[in-house]
């Protein structure tokens, strides 16, 4: 298992989450067997847990955020570790 911590650090996305612009922290984590997921907080409140599915699209893992915000907290990712 790769030392996510170490390679991949906590980055920042600007959001617009309920008609609010939000900055969140994403933390890349790794689940026991490897696949690679983004733990997504706002303050000190952890928002969300994303992944990318087998099919290249954004599913939440954790939370109850809409599939708009969480397609656009993907987004801002994917722009984030290109």
């Amino acid at each position: 298992m790769a030392d996510l911590e170490l390679h991949n650090p906590n980055f920042d996305i600007t959001i617009n989450i309920g008609g609010e612009q939000k900055t969140i922290t994403v933390q890349p984590d790794e689940t026991s067997d490897g696949v690679e997921y983004y733990k997504c907080k706002s303050g000190d409140s952890e928002i969300t847990q994303l992944r990318l599915d087998v099919d290249n699209k954004w599913e939440q893992l954790w939370g109850d955020l809409g599939n708009e915000e969480v397609n656009a907290i993907g987004e801002a990712i994917t722009q984030k570790i290109k």
